[in-house]
Formats: C-alpha cells, sequence, structure tokens
C-alpha cells in the first residue's frame, strides 16, 4: 500500500527547490562549458570539480580515484559524443568507471548527468536512479520498489505535483528531499528552521544532491 503523499507538501518543496534555479542553471552552463573543447568538459566532470570546488557527491573520493575516472571518460571520448541517449551515456560511463574503486553508481550517475548538458541529452520519461534518488523513490512507493524498478522509474510513478519538472529535476528532488516527501504541511514548514534533510550529508546553505 502506497502512503500518503500530502500535495501541498509536494507544492512546497517544488517551490523552494524552484527558487535555486539561478544557482542550478550557472552550474550547468559550468558542465556546458561552451567555447571550451570537450576535453574541457571531461576535465570538469572527471575531477568532480564545479565552479572551481569538488563537489560535496565525491568529496570523499581519493585524488586516485578521481584522475582515474578522468583519464577512463577521456579514453572513450568519441564514444560519449557519439551517445544517442541518455541510455547509452549513462551505459559508457558505467563500463568506463566499472574497473575503478571507489566509482560506484553514485559517481556513474553524475559523470552522465554533467556530461548529458555539454552533450545535449536528455531522459525524457525515466528517472535514474543511484543510492539517495533510490531513497525517496522507495518512500514514495511504500518503501520498497520492485526489483526492475531499481535502477529507474517512470515519471508517472512520482506525485502528479512533481510530473511538469524534467526527470533530471525530479532525481535531484527524490534525493534533496527524500526524507521529506511524506511529511505534513506542517511538519515540513517546521523542519525548516532546523535545517531540514539534505541529499548527501550535512545541510548547506541550498539544498543540494
Amino acid at each position: 500500500m502506497r502512503p500518503t503523499v500530502h500535495p501541498e507538501t509536494i507544492a512546497l518543496i517544488v517551490e523552494e527547490y524552484g527558487a535555486d534555479r539561478r544557482q542550478r542553471a550557472a552550474e550547468d552552463a559550468w558542465w556546458r562549458a561552451d567555447g571550451l573543447p570537450f576535453e574541457a568538459v571531461l576535465d570538469r566532470v572527471g575531477r568532480a570539480e564545479v565552479l572551481g570546488k569538488r563537489h560535496g557527491h565525491q568529496r570523499r573520493l581519493t585524488a586516485a580515484a578521481l584522475e582515474a575516472g578522468r583519464r577512463a571518460l577521456h579514453a572513450i571520448s568519441d564514444q560519449l559524443r557519439a551517445a544517442p541517449d541518455f541510455l547509452q551515456l549513462w551505459f559508457l560511463v558505467q563500463a568506463a568507471f566499472a574497473p575503478i574503486r571507489g566509482l560506484g553508481e553514485l559517481a556513474v550517475y553524475d559523470a552522465a548527468e554533467r556530461l548529458r548538458h555539454r552533450l545535449k541529452l536528455s531522459s525524457h520519461h525515466v528517472i535514474y536512479l543511484h543510492a539517495g534518488a533510490r531513497g525517496g523513490a522507495r518512500r514514495l512507493a511504500g518503501g520498497r520498489l520492485p526489483k526492475e524498478s531499481a535502477w529507474g522509474i517512470l515519471r508517472t510513478e512520482v506525485p502528479s505535483g512533481l510530473q511538469h519538472l524534467s526527470t533530471h529535476e525530479i532525481e535531484d528532488v527524490l534525493c534533496i528531499y527524500k526524507d521529506e516527501l511524506l511529511l505534513s504541511p506542517q511538519q515540513f514548514r517546521a523542519g525548516r528552521s532546523g535545517g531540514g534533510s539534505r541529499c548527501g550529508g550535512a545541510p548547506d546553505l541550498r539544498p543540494v544532491c
């Protein structure tokens, strides 16, 4: 049985998430790196550097792991450029990172998500899941996802108040707000004064995933 989802809470989440659109646009532009060669994008993605700083998701990874990932991306540069859709891009990064200790599913998703901006690829119907986003999806599903949905769910499987967002934005919301999706509006508002939950660790100045 699916749990109760409060439409007002979802609306509050979308409103809060949307308030940070300018920062996300700046990050998207950083990954797109218009005017720079594709190799520069691979360097940024491989080093997990956003606006010149290590991204919080990869803060615990060793420099050796990141450097191995950077080299692995450069080794398949032509294949990445030729990826016809986000799924194939995800598969390519997954295969490249598979032998590298420390680069798990979050690193794979993040790299594919960052590369897609330059490659102009999007997932139109499937929301790809990693540990954080999967936690949110599980809560919406009542605690457990079908085995075949562990890697991704459809847009139609999330609350209607989220369905107007892109699948990549929905993934972000599922991750950032995984512990708040089922709160009542009153509980959600009360939690704002306490910092709320955030994807990947301690509260930041803004919701991040």
